[in-house]
């Protein structure tokens, strides 16, 4: 897995991310973003991974709105990682 990620969002504005995992939930996948070029106090960023063309590689990502849903692979993520959420 690239731990270094560009993303283009909706305007055309590129972000980088660190990919932090990749968690499996309900037989999807979602990637756990961190910005590269944020500071300490920045979210991660949950989207789900879309693999569009396999022959080509192509992977597209989704954003999640729904909030029960980001936290349960939020907590999946925590519990692989061994990190404690306050």
């Amino acid at each position: 897995m690239d731990d270094i990620l560009v993303l283009t969002d909706e305007n055309g504005v590129k972000t980088r991310f660190e990919t932090l995992d990749i968690v499996e939930y309900e037989g999807e996948e979602y990637a756990v973003l961190y910005p590269a070029d944020a500071g300490d106090d920045e979210p991660v960023h949950i989207l789900r991974i879309h693999t569009e063309d396999m022959d080509n590689g192509e992977v597209q990502y989704e954003g999640l709105e729904d909030d029960r849903l980001i936290q349960k692979v939020y907590r999946i993520f925590c519990r692989r990682n061994q990190i404690r959420r306050d």
